[in-house]
């Protein structure tokens, strides 16, 4: 021991216990000139040496035998495990007191050996005994100073990547095992034990035999007296490598088979089970991670560790004849129960951050942050520039942010309606029920297919299970932020210019704003318009580098679109077309594109396209639009909205920016988009389309082609920025008060109007309260006998979004709209009982219409009831409704459950894929040397 850094002394020194050292090599030529030099210089040295040399192909054994001499180097087949190495190597040495297991790639220090000793020879029953092991070459990061490992097989050190040696590890300690690089074992326990599993020629073995020896009544201590320095050149794949090395897969089958052989009854049973099924979730992990190498790798090990039931069972036989003590008085021993958990959080917040911000990850631990400066060129960051200058785009962000929530006032409970928008469900799982349930009760009984949007709502709001809501008001309240970031990132491919990128991204998110969708509660618009710069960044890549993936990954935010907004599909048609017109070597990505758009939408997609007019119907209420062509033309989708004089000066821009020939090509592609977009909405105004069960005629709402119109304009005015910085001031600042004229417009407006009316954050009173929670449904009936009454029935407070989209069945409809006429007109009995049969016990009136009730108050088996809302009227069915039970064909749960599998395959195609990074898997000698 070392006692305020001088050498004490050793009581060992009396009476020197013999070791035998043992050294293995396998093509290590690149480390073996440093780790026999450092055992030249050792104060106290082993007493006898054995080489084994493992098939080296490299010049390893050339330099073994100069170091050694050739009657110490014990010569093994390749493939040969580091465990039976050794046994190669004791059969032909002398009987020692200890063995010294040494690795190619790990160098000693002067006093390695002589700290192993100190820790070993202070107790009679440590049998194990690890230094302090180092990176090699940094020789300060530690990497082990012991090991364990968790209930799912993870290796486990307890230290932090990259941690440093700053003396926080020096005091011995127990642990289950040490690594064998280094590992100083008693001969006998070494004999008792049998040595390292020969299952385990390379992984793992230095764990399953520190819980072999912990069980049979040692102990395995740490020495931090002792340091190595290691390479770890096998697991870095910095190792050549050669034919009869062990496969990739071997790693994680050695740690199943340590798992299963060392767990004892009865918790082996659980972990027999544990390790299996949570294996199979490490592939699909892997899978949607796009790691297809390590998937298969986890597949070939569980097969390996469980289709050989005998050996496993001669293994836990082998470990019973030698377990004394009972594995409770070893758990402390053990990582806890709660880190693999720990683990599997850490891998979803690396995942996460790489899919949204992948250069991030790509940097982490692989370079400096810091510039190094000397000490008079310090900066005093106080005087440095504001965050303004530094971070424009994030400053315009935060107040986007602030902004938004200025103009949200009193939207973010996280229940917004109101419009267009019906009520989130009470928890994400009615919008799981509403995908995989055969039978919908939407106030009649619907079998119709689901809508597609409910899918990512669905994915999107499990995180906040019992607050779905909050997704909703996400989108709805930060609809500007959110597009804005998107056009944003799309900015960035076209315009190098900060200022003009910035203004852009801004003046989209609020074109966003300017269509009324956000005050209208348009959802499907909301989404659509922030899904859109992103669909035009992938076909601007598309463009550019043509393949398959970037093809299916367009088809994927195409459909994604289209599943809020179907008329983004006719737009997004629009876009491949123009693609396929540039002259562009992208055709089979195109049709990849186009084909995956069409599987991923799907039935959803053959439900709108059996009425092509029906494509104008969005996510959320029916409700019918007000824009004409004046309106269309200014960027406007009718009243109340932003001004439409506001966007004259950006459209008098966008015709100026077709004039310079520099940048003509760029413009007049902005153009394309625009009108295309100006082309689609004018088309709205003039057609009509009508919902299976509601009204008809309905005008189309154009906010998804409109604002594309305004886009694409303002997208021409960004791309001529270049030619116009030689135009003169006076016209240069006209020009940018005509493009600051919209954004400033729409900023100012939506500040002080606010994003509400009609959208709200109060759940709406359908039906009264008691109505609603009564068993049955109520039949709403509104307008009056001389102008025509409208009816609909409700099942307990209303439908939530993605509800209003399921329709009852024809002949259900049918037979409602006859009673209903009956009942009306001749206020029969029958009629009233007619309603009990479709599950209808109540009958509400919102503003009941004198003649109305009248003929309503005549019909037998009504009750009237009282009502909490002056001018409205209930009455109540007398009896019990009898709902007929309905149930959609099997089919269509297969069917859904087939289209979100493939919304994953085509996901999971689209990540970019990691590969295994090391050697080639057969390097020769001649490889090796040149």
């Amino acid at each position: 021991m070392y006692v305020d850094g001088t050498e004490a002394t050793r009581p060992w020194h009396d009476d020197p216990p013999s070791v035998g050292a043992v050294l293995v090599s396998h093509n290590g030529a690149r480390w073996l000139p440093q780790v026999l030099a450092s055992f030249s210089d050792m104060t106290y040295a082993p007493s006898h040496w054995r080489v084994v040399d493992v098939a080296s192909t490299d010049g390893s054994a050339d330099l073994l035998r100069d170091s050694f001499g050739a009657d110490r180097i014990t010569y093994a087949p390749s493939g040969t495990g580091f465990g039976d190495a050794v046994r190669l190597a004791l059969r032909d040495m002398p009987e020692t007191d200890w063995i010294w297991l040494l690795h190619d790639d790990a160098s000693v220090l002067p006093g390695t050996l002589s700290g192993l000793l100190d820790t070993a020879t202070s107790a009679p029953d440590i049998g194990a005994v690890g230094p302090k092991i180092r990176e090699w070459p940094s020789l300060r990061r530690l990497l082990e100073v012991g090991l364990t490992v968790t209930g799912t097989g993870a290796r486990e050190t307890g230290l932090e990547t990259g941690e440093p040696d700053a003396g926080q590890h020096d005091r011995p300690r127990d642990v289950l095992a040490v690594n064998t690089a280094g590992m100083l074992v008693r001969r006998d326990v070494w004999l008792e034990l049998d040595g390292l599993d020969p299952e385990l020629p390379m992984y793992f073995d230095d764990i399953d035999f520190g819980w072999r020896l912990a069980r049979a009544g040692y102990r395995t201590v740490t020495a931090p007296a002792a340091v190595i320095f290691h390479a770890e050149s096998t697991r870095r794949g910095t190792r050549p490598r050669t034919a009869g090395d062990v496969p990739p897969w071997e790693r994680r089958r050695a740690a199943l088979h340590t798992q299963l052989a060392n767990t004892p009854m009865p918790r082996f049973l659980w972990q027999y089970v544990r390790l299996f099924f949570g294996s199979l979730l490490r592939v699909i992990g892997l899978i949607i991670g796009k790691d297809p190498e390590a998937a298969s790798d986890e597949l070939l090990a569980v097969r390996s560790a469980y289709v050989h039931p005998v050996r496993l069972a001669r293994a836990r036989r082998r470990r019973a004849r030698t377990a004394r003590r009972p594995q409770r008085e070893i758990r402390d021993l053990f990582a806890p129960f709660w880190l693999p958990y720990q683990h599997g959080l850490d891998v979803v917040r690396h995942t996460v951050t790489s899919l949204v911000k992948p250069e991030a990850v790509a940097t982490v631990g692989r370079r400096s942050t810091v510039v190094e400066q000397a000490p008079d060129d310090a900066v005093d960051l106080d005087d440095g520039p504001s965050l303004l200058v530094r971070r424009p785009w994030f400053t315009v962000v935060l107040v986007l942010v602030v902004l938004s929530v200025l103009a949200g006032r009193g939207l973010l409970s996280g229940g917004l309606n109101g419009g267009a928008l019906p009520p989130a469900p009470d928890t994400a799982g009615g919008w799981w029920q509403l995908l995989f349930e055969r039978s919908h009760d939407v106030g009649l009984p619907s079998t119709s297919l689901p809508p597609l949007f409910a899918l990512p709502l669905a994915v999107v709001s499990t995180p906040v299970w019992f607050a779905p809501g909050l997704v909703v008001t996400a989108f709805m309240v930060f609809a500007v932020p959110l597009a804005a970031l998107t056009a944003h990132r799309l900015g960035r491919l076209l315009s190098p210019h900060r200022g003009p990128r910035i203004v852009w991204a801004v003046s989209y998110g609020l074109i966003v704003l300017a269509t009324g969708a956000v005050s209208d509660g348009r959802i499907g618009t909301v989404v659509a318009l922030i899904i859109l710069p992103i669909v035009v960044n992938t076909a601007w890549q598309l463009a550019v580098r043509p393949g398959w993936q970037l093809g299916l990954r367009l088809g994927i935010w195409i459909a994604l679109a289209a599943a809020f907004a179907p008329i983004s599909l006719v737009l997004g048609l629009g876009a491949l077309v123009v693609l396929a017109l540039t002259g562009r070597r992208a055709g089979r990505a195109l049709v990849i594109a186009l084909g995956a758009a069409i599987v991923l939408l799907g039935p959803w997609l053959v439900q709108r396209a059996a009425r092509p007019w029906r494509m104008w119907w969005e996510a959320g209420y029916p409700l019918p639009g007000a824009a004409t062509i004046q309106d269309v033309v200014l960027g406007r989708t009718g009243e109340g909205h932003v001004p439409g004089w506001l966007s004259v000066g950006l459209i008098v821009l966008a015709v100026l920016a077709l004039v310079p020939r520099s940048t003509r090509t760029g413009v007049q592609l902005a153009w394309i988009g625009a009108l295309l977009g100006l082309g689609v909405a004018l088309a709205g105004t003039l057609v009509t389309y009508s919902t299976p069960a509601g009204p008809a005629d309905i005008v189309p709402w154009v906010g998804v082609p409109t604002a594309l119109w305004l886009g694409g304009l303002a997208t021409a005015v960004l791309l001529a920025v270049p030619a116009a910085s030689s135009w003169p001031r006076p016209a240069l600042a006209a020009g940018v008060v005509a493009a600051l004229l919209l954004p400033v417009g729409a900023g100012v407006v939506w500040v002080v109007q606010g994003s509400g009316d009609p959208l709200d954050d109060e759940r709406p009173d359908t039906v009264p309260v008691y109505l609603a929670e009564r068993p049955g449904s109520t039949l709403v009936l509104t307008g009056s006998v001389q102008d025509g009454v409208d009816y609909r029935v409700v099942t307990g407070e209303g439908p939530f979004l993605g509800q209003e989209a399921l329709t009852p069945s024809a002949s259900d409809t049918s037979r409602l709209s006859a009673t209903v006429r009956r009942l009306l007109a001749q206020s029969a009995g029958e009629d009233v009982q007619a309603l009990s049969s479709f599950g209808i016990d109540a009958i509400y009136a919102p503003r009941a219409d004198d003649e109305l009730a009248r003929r309503i108050d005549a019909a037998a088996y009504l009750s009237p009831s009282g009502s909490d809302e002056p001018g409205s009227r209930v009455w109540t069915v007398t009896g019990d409704p009898e709902r007929e039970q309905v149930s959609a064909p099997l089919w269509h749960v297969l069917l859904t459950g087939l289209q979100v599998l493939a919304w994953l395959i085509a996901i999971v195609l689209t990540l970019p894929v990691r590969r295994r990074t090391g050697p080639a898997s057969v390097t020769t000698e001649e490889d090796t040397t040149a």
